[in-house]
């Protein structure tokens, strides 16, 4: 059982637990030395902190689930709080359950215990604060009342999306495209926020206090998702989709994903989304910068999508 905390008197404290529960414990003491460790040793169960200087335990647990090592080892977060965060999309499937601390001796063992048993797990999943009600997006079974979703608004929809189509909106600014997305989510429709823009910020200037936002940022510690896992990106976005009844997308960071992987891979994972777009009937939108792209790159992108440009009257004016 790998230990990773990078404070040495939990680790000491943990390890004394483990071994006394019946189990072999393996310590490290930051996010790299964890994955260095959990290559070589191969450990039936990861006791993974969150909050740690080098890589934090969700960098880690994404690392993990990206290389395969999820499918056969299994990962417990070690955490002070029960705010989690959005660091959640796309890796509650990978998660056997949390610790919370401080714990006592039978609370751990009880615990690591139910991990490693044939049964399936009992998770005890913290409450979710940032955003309400993600978690249950992400599940498999559908909730009969969906949370995270915006009041409605009593006014007529501004703009009106056609479901199972995605939209390219050229503009230097995601001005427009968060006007459009806003005026889905205030009229009954589920929203899903990707952007460069710190959520705060996004969910003051926009008055969106309930819709789910990933913040696309490098930082560690912070509630983000790495732009460089685009993989897990596409993903979640994908089962978001999936499991929502009527439901809109907007991307917002395009450049910024181009940035940390490729044009390629960025264009490949539209795709892949603009495809369960129309398998579910659901709406998407782009924001982009047409000074960021060259001209055999903005041609891609617009293939199979409807384009707005600049400014649009109330019922969006789109061009082929």
């Amino acid at each position: 059982m790998l230990i990773v905390d990078d404070n040495p008197a939990i680790q000491d404290i943990v390890s004394e637990l483990v071994s006394g529960a019946g189990f072999v414990p393996l310590t490290a003491s930051g996010g790299k030395e964890a994955l260095e460790k959990t290559d070589s040793e191969r450990p039936d169960l990861i006791l993974l902190d969150i909050n740690m200087p080098d890589m934090d335990g969700w960098s880690v647990l994404r690392k993990l689930k990206e290389e395969g090592v999820t499918v056969s080892t299994k990962v417990m977060m070690l955490t002070a709080t029960t705010d989690v965060g959005t660091d959640i999309f796309g890796l509650q499937d990978v998660v056997s359950g949390y610790i919370r601390k401080p714990f006592n001796n039978k609370e751990l063992s009880d615990r690591l215990r139910t991990a490693l048993d044939e049964r399936p797990p009992v998770q005890e999943v913290p409450e979710i604060k940032e955003p309400s009600g993600i978690f249950h997006f992400l599940t498999k079974k559908k909730a009969s009342a969906p949370e995270g979703m915006e009041k409605a608004r009593k006014s007529a929809k501004k703009y009106e999306l056609r479901r199972g189509l995605s939209y390219v909106v050229k503009e230097q600014k995601a001005t427009k495209s968060f006007e459009i997305f806003v005026d889905q989510v205030t009229h009954n429709i589920q929203g899903l926020c990707i952007t460069r823009q710190f959520p705060a910020v996004v969910r003051q200037e926009w008055g969106l206090e309930e819709t789910p936002i990933i913040w696309l940022s490098n930082q560690l510690g912070k509630v983000y998702v790495n732009p460089a896992n685009i993989g897990i990106l596409g993903d979640t976005v994908i089962r978001f989709i999936e499991k929502s009844d009527d439901s809109v997308v907007l991307i917002d960071g395009v450049e910024f994903l181009i940035v940390n992987n490729s044009f390629d891979k960025v264009l490949k994972m539209i795709h892949r989304i603009t495809e369960v777009v129309m398998e579910y009937k659901s709406r998407l939108i782009v924001s982009v910068d047409p000074r960021a792209l060259d001209l055999r790159e903005m041609a891609l992108l617009e293939r199979n999508m409807e384009i707005v440009e600049g400014e649009v009257p109330a019922a969006v004016k789109v061009t082929r």
